[in-house]
């Protein structure tokens, strides 16, 4: 049993230390300064460091032997704080030794181990993550695999322009607050400037709201279009009716991702037997599960596309791009502010891809222009 310390002028210095002594398997029990310089304690037997570095390293009296064969709830406590321990110290060194130069990383295993950790702080799932790496091809640098594996999980978005999908009605879909009312006057202030208020209108099936009406109706009146209030079959089919001719946008009523209602709005719209676009609005300021439940409401293929809310309020984008690429729904933009129409953006599957690294910060190697890979 060795354990060791190593005196050096900064982390990289005295893990290189440890790494030519002990070898690619030692133990890293302490990590602290000493008079302007960095000290690591490392064993390369876990057991040993279980009975010794622990006392060490708390000034805890020593605790009493016991045979082997015994379960020691000492011994357990012990074992759960080092195991802590261990994790805090492997956090502060992944980032002093997150600058260093990527071609001197690990290959192999390791190498998918850094790029995996970097995936899942990122916000995606371990299924995306794993899809991902196993269709990496084969490189020795780390720089090189990250920039490949970025490209693949923007190509993996399938991005569409709205217009390109058929339909005489636009319905959208969505959970309390994720922005869709304001999502629908973009795309109606989008067709307003390309063919006129006159061949554009409004309905909303949110009866349930009164905010919601309200602000839907000071929309249609600053874009200068009509807007009905349905709530039932009869109500938005005479709707539909009164503004034949003109590309109709329909506001659903926000629900909770568990609520039967939004399931039954979308049979309610489908059951008139015209060709509807159904988009589902994701807030990438709410959290992965309750994007994912949302979408799971819907069958696949039922929905025609996505937009992405709130890109300008979210702390994290892998988790809301994942569900895109998990439902295998076509992202059809997203929003990053309050301007109408002009915070409407056409998706660009890298350019997200590139916000959701800038936002984890896994990347201070490399810098953002390096991530704009040519698709």
């Amino acid at each position: 049993m060795r354990v060791e310390r190593y005196v050096a002028r900064d982390s990289r210095s005295a893990m290189a230390q440890v790494r030519a002594e002990l070898g690619a398997d030692a133990l890293i029990l302490a990590n602290r300064r000493v008079a302007g310089q960095v000290e690591i304690t490392a064993a390369i037997d876990v057991e040993h460091a279980v009975a010794n570095a622990v006392p060490k390293q708390r000034s805890a009296p020593e605790p009493e032997r016991r045979p082997k064969s015994v379960a020691s709830p000492t011994n357990e406590i012990q074992l759960k704080a080092l195991e802590n321990e261990l994790e805090r110290l492997r956090n502060i060194l992944d980032k002093e030794l997150g600058g260093r130069k990527w071609q001197e990383t690990g290959k192999g295993p390791a190498q998918k181990s850094v790029l995996r950790q970097r995936l899942l702080r990122m916000g995606l799932s371990r299924t995306l993550a794993g899809e991902l790496l196993d269709r990496l091809p084969r490189t020795e640098r780390l720089d090189v695999a990250w920039r490949q594996i970025v490209t693949t999980l923007g190509d993996r978005l399938q991005v569409s322009e709205a217009e390109t999908i058929p339909g005489e009605l636009t319905a959208v879909y969505g959970g309390t607050g994720v922005g869709k009312t304001s999502t629908i006057a973009r795309l109606a202030g989008e067709d307003i400037q390309r063919i006129g208020p006159n061949r554009v209108g409004l309905i909303t099936l949110d009866s349930y709201r009164v905010g919601a009406q309200e602000q839907l109706a000071s929309f249609a009146d600053t874009l200068g279009v009509p807007l009905f209030v349905a709530d039932d079959r009869q109500s938005l089919s005479l709707a539909l009716k009164k503004m034949q001719g003109r590309k109709i946008y329909i506001d659903t009523a926000g629900m909770s991702q568990h609520d039967a209602r939004l399931r039954r709005q979308y049979e309610l719209v489908r059951g008139f037997g015209k060709t509807v676009r159904h988009v589902l609005v994701l807030a990438a300021s709410a959290q992965a599960s309750q994007c994912r439940a949302l979408a799971a409401n819907f069958a696949p293929r039922a929905l025609s596309g996505a937009i992405i809310s709130k890109v300008d309020e979210a702390q994290s984008l892998g988790g809301v791009l994942d569900v895109v690429i998990s439902a295998r729904l076509p992202l059809l933009g997203f929003s990053d502010g309050q301007r109408i129409p002009e915070d409407l953006h056409y998706a660009d599957g890298l350019e997200l891809v590139r916000r959701a690294v800038q936002l984890a910060d896994v990347d201070p190697a490399v810098p953002a222009r390096q991530l704009r890979v040519a698709s």
